[in-house]
Formats: structure tokens, sequence, C-alpha cells
């Protein structure tokens, strides 16, 4: 009987590997690129033919490599960075496994020269298939060669699965672009025969590498982060909240030298722009950690692009206040240009120009900016009879003192500069008319006291003792199988934050209670918007993310709307009260509050 379980042969585990570990041209690209910097290469030219299927060579200047160890460094888990699996806690090195030169010259026609700088001549290796051919003594310089043909000539299937070549040269571009932001120490530089993509300087200053890979107008706009306690320090830069864009590609995560995928740290990063961003809008960050290798595992993915971390929820945390409290701290005013791109001039970029780069007195400055108050007189009369003024007095909830801000010491701040705002007239009745004298503001009514509403209930939930305020009469919530599953997975949290929920049948269920109630029409509907909030955010909400939801949608349904005139003193009421808030620059939802047409931006477009 013949078995029909057998060994496979090292020349199709190798390739099996290959699939694993080089995926397309940039798995090359990437895993060379480690190994340079692995060698201790300050200096990394890469070159990129087509799509990189025809040509791809990586020239370092690193350590370079022994003649008698050339050999051995294309053989399958050869590797020179650990001896047993206990130094995988210790690890400092980028590649370990040992599987990153088998698995390409596998699948390619393969030449390595290098040269250490105590040899008089380099040694050259030539692979085709995992195939040695020749190995011989060439004139180099010090450091290592990598030269890769005919990437997957003997996997022609895989070829298939490629796109284009501007797609594939994209994603190289942009990987490398990752590398340089992960090491502004070392010169890179990225070229197509005869053309110099882009090159970065390697004088270690990270700001000077974003410029490079990221544009300058993107530099300029971004805020310094930093923390420091314990093992773990977080380090890098953020965009303000009017800096967003549409997908997460402008997110760079490096952990100890380290490019990675992380969901956990970028579900992190986004709760650090709670209400400062769309949920459908992502921020720009390049954001170094750096921790013990004990504290996370580097082998959990083949192209070691995922980790996981020992401690996932105190990373997560720490790196979300830390977020939170930069962008708190940098008072994130959306700023409207009227300038056009033409008549902007484009300086050359210092740290000190950051929005979020502040000296120690960085507030008494922004106090003595807005701290000269004139006379309100105004000259334009509304008429006060609109029905907005129990609006904007928070009748929806009794009247409780504000809880502390989440960062006390920079409320005055804020009020400074609100304090000083006094309303001039109203737009379309939507938007509130402002002036301090040194810019005109244009405060959307709406997004305003939706945020002063939010705060308000949700300081009344964490002081309140009771958990659940019961309806009169229950009302009946009829659910969708998805809305019907949603509650059933977070019906114990549900009922501990106060919903009363009892089941009727056929995905009809009774709302007895709710959380947060006082004189609020339509429950069931309130309900059923919330139950959408949940529904609509990827992330699975924790119980507190849970109560702001209800919060949020409370919030929302209370507030002023577009076209509700508004007199001068319930202008002056909500600004008043906008003041008082933590945030008053975004609503809960992410929409900015307020802009800024500078009084300098005025005058350029009258041409004074």
């Amino acid at each position: 009987m013949n078995p029909k379980i057998r060994i496979l042969d090292q020349h199709c585990v190798n390739q099996i590997a290959a699939g694993e570990v080089i995926e397309r041209p940039l798995s090359v690209i990437k895993e060379l690129v480690e190994n340079s910097l692995d060698a201790l290469a300050n200096k990394v030219e890469i070159t990129v033919e087509g799509r990189g299927t025809s040509l791809i060579r990586i020239k370092d200047n690193g350590i370079g490599i022994n003649p008698e160890d050339l050999c051995l460094a294309v053989k399958p888990h050869a590797t020179s960075k650990i001896g047993k699996i206990e130094d995988l806690d210790s690890l400092n090195s980028l590649g370990f496994r040992g599987e990153a030169l088998a698995s390409i010259a596998s699948v390619s026609k393969l030449s390595i020269v290098s040269r250490t700088r105590d040899q008089i001549a380099a040694t050259e290796i030539r692979i085709e298939g995992g195939q040695v051919i020749s190995t011989s003594e060439v004139g180099s310089p010090a450091g290592t060669t990598v030269t890769v043909e005919d990437l997957f000539f003997n996997t022609p299937a895989r070829l298939k699965f490629l796109s284009s070549d501007s797609t594939e040269f994209g994603l190289i571009s942009d990987m490398v672009g990752r590398l340089a932001l992960a090491r502004p120490d070392v010169s890179f530089s990225l070229r197509r025969p005869n053309n110099l993509i882009f090159n970065t300087a390697g004088l270690g200053d990270l700001l000077d590498g974003i410029a490079s890979v990221l544009g300058n107008d993107t530099a300029r706009k971004l805020i310094p982060i930093e923390y420091n306690e314990g093992n773990l320090s977080i380090s890098g830069f953020i965009s303000p909240p009017d800096f967003s864009r549409s997908s997460r590609q402008g997110i760079t995560f490096i952990v100890n030298g380290r490019v990675i995928r992380s969901k956990l740290l970028n579900s992190a990063l986004k709760n650090g722009y709670h209400t400062l961003l769309p949920s459908n809008m992502y921020p720009t960050a390049v954001i170094n950690l750096s921790l013990p290798p004990a504290e996370y595992d580097v082998n959990v993915h083949p192209a070691k692009m995922e980790i996981k971390f020992k401690s996932e929820r105190n990373l997560s945390q720490v790196l979300t206040d830390t977020v939170r409290k930069t962008l708190l701290g940098s008072r994130p005013l959306t700023r409207l240009s009227l300038v056009s791109d033409e008549q902007k001039p484009y300086p050359q970029i210092k740290k000190s120009d950051l929005p979020g780069h502040v000296k120690s007195n960085s507030w008494e400055q922004i106090r003595m900016q807005y701290s000269s108050k004139t006379n309100y007189n105004p000259k334009i009369n509304y008429s006060s009879k609109t029905g907005i003024n129990s609006t904007i007095n928070d009748n929806l909830i009794p009247q409780q003192p504000e809880a502390n801000p989440v960062i006390p010491n920079e409320k005055d701040d804020k009020n400074s500069f609100f304090q000083d705002l006094r309303p001039i007239g109203q737009l379309f009745s939507t938007y509130i008319l402002t002036t301090d004298d040194k810019g005109l503001y244009i405060i959307d009514q709406h997004a305003a006291h939706e945020r002063i509403r939010y705060e308000n209930i949700l300081d009344v939930y964490r002081n309140t003792k009771t958990a659940s305020q019961t309806l009169l009469i229950p009302e009946i919530v009829e659910l969708t199988l998805q809305e019907e599953q949603l509650i059933l997975a977070h019906y114990e949290e549900l009922y501990n934050l106060g919903f009363i929920l009892e089941h009727f049948g056929e995905r009809t269920y009774f709302l007895r209670g709710v959380p947060i109630l006082n004189n609020l029409e339509a429950p069931q509907k309130m309900f059923k918007l919330f139950v959408d909030e949940i529904i609509n955010n990827p992330i699975p909400p924790s119980s507190e993310r849970l109560i702001e939801k209800w919060i949020f949608v409370l919030a929302c349904r209370s507030a002023i709307k577009a076209n509700d005139r508004l007199s001068l003193l319930e202008m002056e009421e909500l600004l008043m009260k906008l003041g008082k808030t933590n945030n008053p620059y975004s609503c809960p939802h992410g929409r900015p509050i307020i802009i800024e047409i500078s009084k300098k931006e005025l005058e350029n477009k009258f041409n004074r």
C-alpha cells in the first residue's frame, strides 16, 4: 500500500516559504533593506526597473559579509541574529529567521556582492532558482550589493497576481518611504533607471525625513507628540484635526525601528482624536514606540509586519491619552485660507513653526495675544423673539455643577480666547460671525451647542447615582436581525448603564428605562438612532463608549439647529458656554465648530 503522506523536497519547501515571505516585489525590497539596516549601513541605495520583477538592486555601506559566511547566508533558516528561542526576548535586529535570502533566491536570479572593511577584494555569489551557479572574487567598495533579476521567473502563476508597473512601484515607494521614516539617521535613495524618485539626508531629524517623504506642506502642519514613562516612550508627529484624509494611508507606526501594521495602534490613535475627527476621516501620523523586546512578539507574521503586544490595553490607553492631550494642548482651530497657493511663501521648515511645538511660555503668549478687550456696542439689532433661550439654558438635564475639565490647566487659556470673542451677526441663520479685532471667526451654532450639550449631559451622567430612569409608558422597539444581535451581545452592559429592555417576541422589545432622561420626546426613536451609532462604528464599543454614543444622540437631537434665528444676547451666551467646554473646537462627531479667517488674509485679499 502506497503511503499518502510524504516529505516535500527542499526546493518545494523553499518555494512555499517564498510564497509566505515574498508576496510581491516590495516584499523583496523590505527584506533586503532591513538586512542592510541590520548590517549597520547609514546609506542605502535602491534601484527598481518597471514593477520590480525585471530588476531590483539594493546597495549599502554596511559591515559586509565574510566570504565563508556568504554561501551559508542563502540557505534556509541561516541567521546570525539568534542562537536559541530565548534570544527573541532581547532581539534588537529587524531580521532573525534567516528566511529572506533563501526565499528570494528560490524564485529569482540572485547576485550578492559583499566586502568587509578588512578585506582587499569582495566576494560575489550567483544563484538561480535556489541553486548556486558560481562564486568569485570581484572589486567592490565595502558593504553589500544585492541584485534580484527575473523575480518569479520559475513561478509564472505568481506574476499573474501582480498589478501594473505603476501600482507595484507605488507600493514600493510607499514602503521605502516608511522605512526611511523609521530610520531618519540613514540616507535612503530610491531610483528608477536614470531617474531619482526621492532621497533623504540621513541626518537623524525625523521632521526632515517627513518633509522628504510626505512633503514640506505636510511637515509644516504636524504637531510633535511625546511620552516617556517607565519602559515605554512615544515620540513623533501627528496632524491637527483639520488636516485629515479619508484613509489610513498617512499613518506610520514604528516599534523599535521596525515599521509595522497594527489595528490596535490604529484604533488607539483614532480614539485619541475622539470627537475631533469624523468617524470616516483619519489623521496623518508618524509615531515611534520604544519598549523592551520582551513586551511584544514579532514572530506572528511571515513578513514580520504585525506584532503582538503583551500589555495591549495599557499601551492602547497610553497612546490614546497622549494623542488626546497633545491635540487639546495645541488649540486645534480650523483656519480658512483666502490666499491662493501661488501667493503662499514656502520658508524652510523649523520645529518652532509647528502648531504643537511651543515654548514653556507659549500659553502666556496666547493670553497676551487675546488679553485686550473692547467694549461691546453693537450697531446691528436682531429680534430676540426666537424661542432659543430655553434650549441654550439646557432644560433637558438637571442643573448641576460642571465636572472638572480633562486638562484643568488649559481651561483658562481656552476661556481667554473665547471671552474676547463678541458676536457681530448671524449668517444664513446657521453660522455666528464673531471677532476679537484680530480675525473673523465663523461658528457653526448647531455644532457649538451640540458640544455644550454633550459635555453637560456627560458630566451629569458621571455624577448621578441613579443609573436608570423608568419610562412612564414603555416604548415598543422593533429591531432588525443585525440590531438584535448587537443588543444581545451588549445586553448586560446596556442594563448596567441604565437601559431596561424586555423581550416581547420576534425581534420586538419593550424599552422600559434609559439613562439620562428628562423631558425628552420619542425615546424609542432616540434608542434606534443610538443603535445605528453603534452599528456604524467598526470598533467594538466599551461601556464608556456605549454611554457616549447615547449622549451623542441626546446632544445632537436637543441642540439648536441650522435655520434657528438667534439674538445677539443668545449668541453671547452660546459663546460663553462654549468657552467653558473641554474641547470647544469640534462637535462630538468630529466636525469643526469654529473657523478662523485672519486679519492678514483679509488684507491680502483686498490688496492692502
